[in-house]
C-alpha cells in the first residue's frame, strides 16, 4: 500500500460515518471499467482500511477519485523509444562471406563445469553481484535445471574447451539466469523461438545456425529495465591468444552505424578463430563499445553492456562475417 493510499484511509477515518465509498452500483460501474484497484480483488477493499457497503453513498466524487488514484498501482513501464534494429532472419550467404566448418556440439550441464565463475568475480564480473549459487534464480525452470547452462564443448578445430554458460543478469536485482537452449544443434537454417520468465520478467530469446558457422542469438525483453547477457568459460588456444576490438561502419535502413566485435584467436591458427559481434537492439546504444570483456590466459567472461529491450548477438568460426551480420539488420519500422 502506497503512503498516499495509507494517508488517505487514515484521513477518512476522521469523518463521521463517511467510511462507506460507494454503492453497489458506483462500484459495478467502476470495476466494469477497468478502473477498481487496478485489478486488485474489489471484494478486499477493507483490507485497506475503508469499508464498502451496499446501498450507501456517503462520499464525493473526488474523494472517490482520490481513492482510486492512491491505491491504483502504476502501469508498466512501456519498452525502450526511438528506432530499434532487428534481425532479418538471413539463412543464405546473400553473396557474402559466411562461418567455417562447425561441429555442433552445445549441450548442458552444471555453471560451474569448467570453472566456478565466483573464483574470477572482481576480475571478470566487475560491478556486478557475487556469481554464486545464492543469486542464481530458478525462473520457469525445474528445480533440478537452476544451476544447469547451455555451453559449447569444442565448436571443431578446438575454438572451445567448453565454453559459453549463457546467462542473462537483472541489473536491479544483481540475479543470474540461464536459459537453456532448446533444441540445439540443429540444421543452419533454422531458428527457434523460445520465453523464459524470470526476474518477474518474460524473456524472448530467438536463436539458431542461420548459415554454416554462424550462430544468432536475438534476445527481447517486453519491458524498459536494464539487463546484460554473457558468456565464459575457457578457449582452446591454451593461453596463446590473439584477441582484437575491431569496428565495421555499415548502414542500415538508411541509417549510418557502426558494428562492434570481437576476434579471438590462436596466435598462427587459420580454423581456431571466434568472431563475436554484439548489437544492442536500441539504435542508440551503439554509439560506442557494446560489450566487455576480460581474460586470464585462455578462461575469459564476454557480455553485453547494459541493455534495455533486447540485443543481438552473432557468433561465428574462422571467419569475419560482418559484411553478413550487416546485412541481416534493419530498423525496425
Amino acid at each position: 500500500m502506497s503512503n498516499k493510499a495509507r494517508d488517505f484511509a487514515t484521513q477518512t477515518k476522521t469523518l463521521s460515518n463517511r467510511m462507506v465509498f460507494a454503492n453497489f452500483v458506483q462500484r459495478r460501474e467502476l470495476i466494469e471499467q477497468g478502473r477498481l484497484l487496478g485489478g486488485l480483488n474489489p471484494n478486499n477493499i477493507p483490507s485497506y482500511g475503508i469499508i464498502v457497503q451496499e446501498g450507501a453513498v456517503n462520499t464525493t466524487p473526488a474523494e472517490l477519485a482520490a481513492y482510486i488514484a492512491a491505491v491504483t498501482p502504476a502501469p508498466p513501464p512501456a519498452p525502450p523509444t526511438g528506432p530499434t534494429l532487428r534481425s532479418k532472419d538471413n539463412d543464405t550467404s546473400g553473396g557474402f562471406p559466411i562461418g567455417g566448418t562447425v561441429t555442433k556440439d552445445m549441450g548442458d550441464e552444471d555453471y560451474t563445469q569448467e570453472f566456478d565463475p565466483n573464483i574470477y568475480q572482481s576480475e571478470f564480473f566487475p560491478g556486478m553481484a557475487d556469481f554464486v549459487d545464492g543469486n542464481i534464480v530458478q525462473g520457469d525452470k525445474d528445480s533440478g535445471d537452476r544451476l544447469n547452462a547451455s555451453y559449447w564443448n569444442d565448436l571443431g578445430n578446438d575454438v572451445f574447451d567448453d565454453w559459453g554458460y549463457f546467462y542473462i543478469y537483472d541489473v536491479e536485482s544483481g540475479k543470474y539466469y540461464f536459459p537453456l537452449i532448446n533444441p540445439q544443434n540443429q540444421d543452419d537454417g533454422i531458428f527457434t523461438t523460445q520465453s523464459f520468465e524470470a526476474f518477474g520478467r518474460t524473456f524472448t530469446i530467438r536463436h539458431g545456425w542461420a548459415v554454416e558457422g554462424i550462430f544468432k542469438f536475438d534476445i527481447s525483453v517486453a519491458d524498459d529495465k536494464p539487463f546484460r547477457f554473457g558468456a565464459y568459460g575457457n578457449m582452446g588456444s591454451d593461453g596463446d591468444e590473439n584477441i582484437e576490438d575491431l569496428t565495421h561502419a555499415y548502414t542500415a535502413s538508411g541509417t549510418n552505424l557502426t558494428l562492434y566485435y570481437q576476434r579471438h584467436a590462436e596466435d598462427g591458427d587459420s580454423n581456431e578463430i571466434l568472431y563475436s559481434y554484439w548489437i544492442p537492439k536500441a539504435v542508440s546504444a551503439n554509439a560506442a563499445q557494446t560489450y566487455d570483456f576480460y581474460n586470464n590466459s585462455d578462461d575469459n567472461s564476454m557480455m553485453s553492456k547494459e541493455v534495455t529491450g533486447g540485443v543481438i548477438v552473432y557468433f561465428a568460426k574462422k571467419n569475419d562475417v560482418k559484411e553478413w551480420v550487416a546485412a541481416d539488420l534493419e530498423i525496425a519500422a
